[in-house]
């Protein structure tokens, strides 16, 4: 006679199994239910280290995308404000001419007094703001680059004569990363913009204006209007330049932001790659893993139907 018995070694194998079964289809089913293939980094610990990285460097390129979209407030303000001062010198232009051609002193008068508003007009935007910040003050953002200056009363016969506004900005500027490797430059210092700074002789804008002014009021001075109408030329070519500079920025700016987002899709994708849940291998190996709990739960079953038959031989 001989005598079988259970294993025990095989029922605690069995345990094992069948809780690695339970582990698995819950892990499935989270998968399943939540979208995401990792429900902790230790799942995956590559794939997750991969899903960290990809995000950081998500989380860094939409930073830079924040910054060149300030750095692209300030230039386009700016060159909004240089393209009117363009028009601005393009309308003075048109009054010296008309001054040239007239010879009467009321209109000389009435010519004035346009050039004092396009002055005034243009004292203004000098001054203007964006987020809190004085644009075309160099680095001295808090105080308004230009001041105002009286009329020099000089003595008859010479007209009044009006000082070019005093620029008590700087020359610095501004630079944002926009970037790992990228920096750009935000501003253009008033003085450059306005006064002709680093330009040729006669770009300097308030003082062409000062000086067609003062022209348009000594009569018959018509070598005096064509010597201001000269410096207005000399700085609209300026002008011209400083808004071609502003412009290749905002065109750098937003190429640059086009290739920081592509990227982010494409990282994005890769992340959705290691993150997202493989539907049709989870439901695979779901179905698989419900038959191998139901063979082991079953041959479990049999095996502890144990009676003193059992043991006859």
């Amino acid at each position: 006679m001989s005598i079988r018995t259970t294993s025990g070694i095989a029922q605690r194998q069995s345990l094992l199994d069948l809780q690695r079964t339970n582990e698995r289809l819950a892990m499935n089913e989270s998968r399943i239910a939540t979208g995401k293939r990792l429900t902790k980094p230790g799942d995956d610990p590559t794939a997750a280290a991969l899903i960290l990285d990809f995000g950081n460097s998500i989380q860094a390129n939409t930073q830079y995308i924040k910054q060149a979209d300030s750095a692209l407030s300030f230039l386009t303000t700016s060159e909004d404000i240089v393209a009117a001062a363009i028009d601005a010198n393009m309308r003075l232009s048109e009054l010296a001419q008309q001054g040239l051609n007239s010879t009467n002193t009321g209109t000389s008068s009435a010519i004035v007094a346009e050039l004092d508003g396009i002055r005034a007009n243009l004292m203004s935007l000098a001054n203007t703001q964006d987020q809190g910040k004085y644009i075309f003050a160099g680095t001295n953002t808090q105080t308004p680059p230009f001041t105002d200056n009286p009329l020099n009363l000089s003595p008859a016969p010479a007209p009044p004569y009006l000082v070019p506004p005093t620029y008590v900005g700087n020359s610095g500027t501004i630079s944002l990363d926009v970037s790992a490797s990228t920096s750009v430059a935000t501003n253009t210092p008033g003085d450059q913009v306005f006064l002709g700074a680093g330009g040729p002789a006669g770009s300097n804008f308030f003082q062409a204006i000062s000086d067609l002014r003062a022209a348009l009021l000594i009569p018959n001075n018509a070598a005096g209007i064509q010597t201001a109408a000269g410096e207005i030329g000399t700085s609209l070519d300026f002008l011209s330049k400083v808004r071609t500079d502003l412009g290749g920025r905002q065109s750098s700016l937003n190429s640059l932001k086009d290739m920081l987002s592509n990227f982010n899709l494409s990282l994005q994708d890769m992340q959705n790659t290691q993150e997202a849940t493989d539907y049709p291998k989870a439901a695979v190996e779901y179905a698989s893993d419900q038959t191998i709990q139901s063979a082991t739960l079953s041959a479990m079953a049999k095996a502890s139907k144990t009676n003193l038959f059992d043991y006859l031989g």
